[in-house]
């Protein structure tokens, strides 16, 4: 139900366009039915010369045989060439009717492709961090690659024939039972025994079809995976290993698609089967009813009706074929309204603007929070901190005892269990998140930089920002003298993750980047500690300068960073352990000097 409405709602906004491709069907159905109808004219032309008609109510015979008395006036001979050039018009206005429909249900699903596309990208885009940290990233590319096209091919391709196969079938029958209504009630006797056997064929797709999808969104994990950490596994000579577990894995995909493919692709031969079962029962019967006398069906028009038969076999086989996509689409469709039915960020758009600076409040202030990735596991428990205004705090600790959380919740990429955090006196979860995350400036250990050119990257995120914000901001990062060096200095491509710099290089772009944004607080999350030596302690230098009379969270691993820190914070399981400045811990002789002297050795 969930697909179905998903799909609804993303075809709503081109109802106008499927409406006329509905009419365009239709135009295109009366004009071969017409086309397979003037075939009994034909016959009489060419087998009849008495040019008489039999008495009958059937208004189609009697418009039949007044089309005939008109064309044999002319003569035979000119008779059978105004026939086929009525036949040639009618049939051209078929294929025109059945081009502009498959025009326009070609362009419904196109758009509805891109619609849900652009809404899926906008949907992962604002997501919480946490829905990454609990879902494989294989899986959620698979909702952008294979199950759009598997969607955009079995969902929307058997809505399309459905409708279409729906309408013919609809007005091919209507025709029928006009003909002759003891026939077509013959054939709708034999119609619940096609629908059956192709039912039973296609009952267990949708749940093949899921099993199909899962495991290929895990196919793409593992090359995801794999490809990542190559260096690791050539390292560690587990290459064997690891394809064997690949051919394994592929070997099972391929035997579950392969079974799913065979059942689908039943359907048709089978539907094909019993079709021309039916066509036969109808010569059959139709024979009977003729020599017999039935007074309402004649031998032209019995060779009419049974092209008309023929002709609905396709949209038939059609409809049995949507059913059975629809079937396997619907598990692509559940997966696509899954992501989409995701929780997001919290939303704060209505929310009053950020507060102004006031440095007679802390920055940042943490009141009693505790966090956890998962129930019963605190990361952080009852932390109380704050960052006061223009001042430079340092968090330090051991792996795992909370620094890199701390900050994601300050940004507002997770939020606290319990306790509150506030931007000069206001509660976090009450400002604009857009606006809090733009009034923060984040430099990471691992810098991200995009394939473009120097200045792209440093006003990413600021797209309004003029050439001279992006030299003062690099200026400011110490930037500026090696980008004025590179071959088109601003200009110039750095390739793809910033390639073609140095580490220190990267990480004075992603400086200059925070600059820019002219931030209330600076949040440096172990800028430095992907470094060597003498990068560090250039970059350091430059940082150094940069704080001064900032308010800023500095994150770090290298305690010979943060000596000059106005408050250093260890925290220890998740609390706080000891604060103070370099001089003070030193002398206190705690853990902050314990783990000095460890690093010093």
């Amino acid at each position: 139900m969930a697909g179905r409405r998903t799909t609804l709602r993303f075809l709503s906004p081109y109802r106008g366009r499927m409406a006329l491709c509905l009419v365009l069907v239709v135009m295109c159905v009366v004009f071969t039915m017409a086309t397979a109808l003037s075939v009994a004219d034909f016959l009489k032309i060419l087998f009849d010369e008495s040019g008489s008609q039999p008495a009958t109510a059937n208004l189609v015979a009697v418009a039949l045989g007044s089309l005939y008395q008109w064309l044999i006036g002319f003569g035979r001979l000119n008779a059978l060439l105004l026939f086929s050039a009525i036949i040639f018009v009618l049939y051209s206005l078929k294929n025109v009717f059945g081009y502009l429909s498959a025009v326009q249900i070609s362009v419904v699903r196109t758009m509805v492709v891109r619609d849900m596309r652009n809404s899926l990208f906008r949907k992962a885009m604002r997501l919480p961090m946490g829905y990454y940290h609990t879902h494989r990233k294989g899986d959620i590319m698979a909702r952008f690659g294979s199950d759009m096209a598997e969607y955009d091919e079995n969902t929307l391709g058997s809505v399309q024939m459905l409708a279409t196969s729906v309408i013919s079938m609809v007005l091919y029958l209507a025709m029928l039972f006009y003909l002759n209504l003891k026939l077509t009630l013959f054939v709708l006797l034999m119609l619940p025994l096609v629908a059956v056997v192709v039912s039973g064929i296609s009952h267990r797709l949708k749940q093949k079809s899921r099993t199909v999808q899962e495991m290929n969104a895990r196919l793409v994990s593992m090359t995801d995976e794999t490809i990542g950490g190559l260096k690791v596994i050539k390292a560690y000579t587990a290459i064997e290993s690891v394809n064997r577990n690949f051919r394994d894995y592929n070997r099972d995909y391929t035997r579950r698609r392969t079974a799913m493919f065979r059942r689908i692709y039943a359907a048709s031969p089978i539907s094909d089967f019993l079709g021309n079962t039916i066509v036969v029962g109808i010569l059959l019967f139709g024979s009977w009813l003729i020599m017999n006398g039935d007074h309402g069906l004649t031998a032209d028009l019995f060779i009419s009706y049974v092209m008309l038969f023929v002709l609905m076999i396709p949209p038939a086989k059609d409809l049995t074929t949507a059913l059975a996509q629809m079937r396997k689409g619907r598990a692509c469709a559940d997966r696509i309204a899954a992501f989409f039915d995701e929780e997001e960020e919290p939303s704060a758009d209505s929310a009053p603007p950020l507060p102004a600076v006031d440095a007679g409040q802390p920055c940042i202030e943490l009141r009693d929070v505790s966090f956890s990735y998962t129930a019963g596991t605190p990361v952080l428990r009852h932390l109380s901190l704050k960052v006061p205004h223009g001042q430079t705090v340092a968090i330090v600790g051991a792996s795992g005892s909370g620094k890199s959380t701390l900050a994601d919740l300050v940004g507002r990429y997770y939020e606290p269990d319990s306790g509150s955090i506030l931007m000069y006196g206001r509660d976090t979860r009450t400002l604009p998140l857009h606006a809090l995350r733009a009034a923060i400036g984040v430099v990471a250990q691992e810098t991200l930089l995009f394939n473009d050119t120097v200045a792209a990257n440093i006003a990413f995120g600021c797209p309004e920002a003029t050439q001279q914000q992006i030299e003062d901001a690099a200026r400011a990062a110490q930037a500026h003298e090696f980008i004025a060096a590179m071959p088109q200095g601003y200009l110039t491509n750095i390739g793809d993750g910033g390639s073609a710099l140095s580490g220190g290089q990267r990480q004075r772009i992603s400086i200059a980047r925070a600059l820019l944004r002219k931030p209330q607080l600076l949040l440096l999350d172990e800028a430095t500690s992907a470094l060597d030596t003498d990068s560090e302690q250039r970059l350091q230098a430059t940082l150094d300068q940069l704080l001064r009379g900032h308010s800023a969270i500095v994150i770090a691993h290298r305690l010979s960073t943060v000596r000059n820190a106005d408050l250093i914070v260890v925290l220890d399981g998740g609390q706080v352990a000891e604060q103070g400045t370099h001089s003070q811990l030193m002398e206190a002789g705690g853990l902050y000097s314990q783990m000095v002297k460890l690093q010093t050795l």
